[in-house]
């Protein structure tokens, strides 16, 4: 009880400092505050004339998916604090169903722990700047970890039909907010196909899924309001498929992981080792060498000047060069190997991330805190119930709060 009431306190306390920052306007990230301004009159727009804006929407310039400004048309009236101010609690709901995620995910460790896990999120750059000043990233993060909560009930067999079909709803809707999370229907229907086969609960789902997106496709291709690859996309899908665009995804994503990891493999670095020798690894090690060979970011960071992620940032600052980033990439690849070779399906989530990011730009606040989110709930092999301790815990939060912090510095200090 005694333990109960401290992590209540602490949490609270959490809570205050996100207070705290809204009043203060705090952005972290450094763009936030600038999204929000520049975006703002899309909502004024559906509020004036919601059809001529919907059925013109694309002419605004933007890529971003109309419903966040929808819903937030509808909020208008409480003034702009006001809104700020329910989206702000709403966007809380995020780390609430992490937490409920992990009472599924790890239902033999204490939950007082499990609810100081959830609470790190609210030490993520991108989720406090994007709670005080609402985007619509986190909205589709919101309805994202609440379609992995209805995967995991499905998958511990609970009314697996039934969420199945939650799952569906919930990820479309994390899809519709922002449809950079649609292209994890390839993880869910996987996973689904291995349950069901090509029994009737599979119609079904694809069914759901079929109707689900009709609006989006009719939208976009069919009323031809494709916003998704508008002039201001910064070149999105163009050169898709080029060597340089995918290597460049592909490193900077496992230096994410890297980034989100350390905090629960610093401890055992040393098992990390290379894989056992091989035809199959000897080959994926080539691959990987290719991919680094075919590496360049440079332009795409010249697009915004910003973007690659903390590792890659990193790289460049102390050695003027990405030769850091390859050598933490190269370690964490070896370790991806082994989690590959636990389940295939982690393979499947690592191309659904890939995928998922089809501009050529790259930032890591596209990925937070959804990636954190996947390496905890959907990546089996990443993080084991014995990383599950007091003292990893502690150094969590220390990591994330130096990070934040060095944000904080960074943004309003140095610059």
């Amino acid at each position: 009880m005694i333990i109960q009431k401290k992590i209540f306190v602490f949490l609270f306390f959490i809570y205050l400092s996100l207070l705290i920052g809204f009043y203060f306007g705090e952005d972290v990230i450094g763009g936030a505050f600038n999204d929000y301004k520049s975006l703002s009159h899309v909502a004024f727009k559906f509020k004036d004339n919601f059809l001529l804006t919907l059925i013109n929407y694309d002419d605004l310039g933007h890529r971003h998916s109309p419903i966040f400004f929808i819903i937030k048309s509808t909020l208008l009236n409480l003034g702009e604090t006001g809104h700020r101010i329910f989206f702000l609690h709403l966007y809380m709901l995020i780390p609430l169903f992490f937490y409920k995620c992990l009472k599924i995910k790890f239902k033999d460790i204490s939950r007082n722990y499990l609810k100081l896990i959830a609470a790190l999120v609210f030490f993520f750059p991108t989720y406090r700047a994007y709670s005080i000043w609402p985007d619509a990233h986190l909205l589709g993060v919101l309805f994202f970890i609440i379609s992995v909560f209805y995967y995991l009930k499905f998958k511990e067999n609970i009314h697996p039909l039934k969420n199945s079909l939650l799952n569906t709803l919930f990820l479309s809707f994390a899809a519709y907010a922002s449809p950079n999370f649609g292209i994890f229907v390839i993880f869910f229907i996987y996973e689904f196909f291995i349950k069901f086969s090509l029994k009737s609960e599979i119609i079904k789902i694809f069914s759901l899924n079929i109707i689900l997106s009709l609006p989006f496709f009719f939208y976009l291709f069919y009323f031809n309001i494709n916003f998704i690859f508008n002039d201001n996309g910064w070149d999105i899908g163009d050169d898709f498929y080029s060597f340089k665009n995918i290597s460049n995804k592909i490193v900077i994503i496992i230096s994410l992981l890297f980034f989100y990891l350390i905090p629960f493999v610093l401890l055992k670095f040393k098992k990390i080792c290379f894989p056992e020798i091989s035809i199959r690894n000897v080959i994926a090690i080539l691959l990987f060498i290719i991919v680094i060979y075919f590496f360049d970011f440079s332009d795409a960071y010249k697009l915004t000047d910003s973007g690659g992620g903390f590792v890659y940032n990193l790289s460049n600052l102390l050695l003027n060069n990405d030769y850091l980033l390859f050598f933490i990439c190269f370690v964490t690849y070896l370790y991806l190997l082994k989690i590959f070779k636990v389940d295939k399906k982690n393979i499947v989530i690592f191309l659904c991330l890939i995928l998922s990011n089809p501009q050529i730009t790259i930032w890591q606040a596209n990925f937070s805190p959804t990636l954190f989110f996947i390496i905890f709930l959907l990546f089996d092999g990443f993080i084991k119930k014995s990383d599950l301790n007091y003292k990893n815990l502690i150094i969590s939060y220390l990591y994330f709060f130096l990070y934040l912090l060095s944000n904080i510095l960074m943004r309003n200090i140095l610059i």
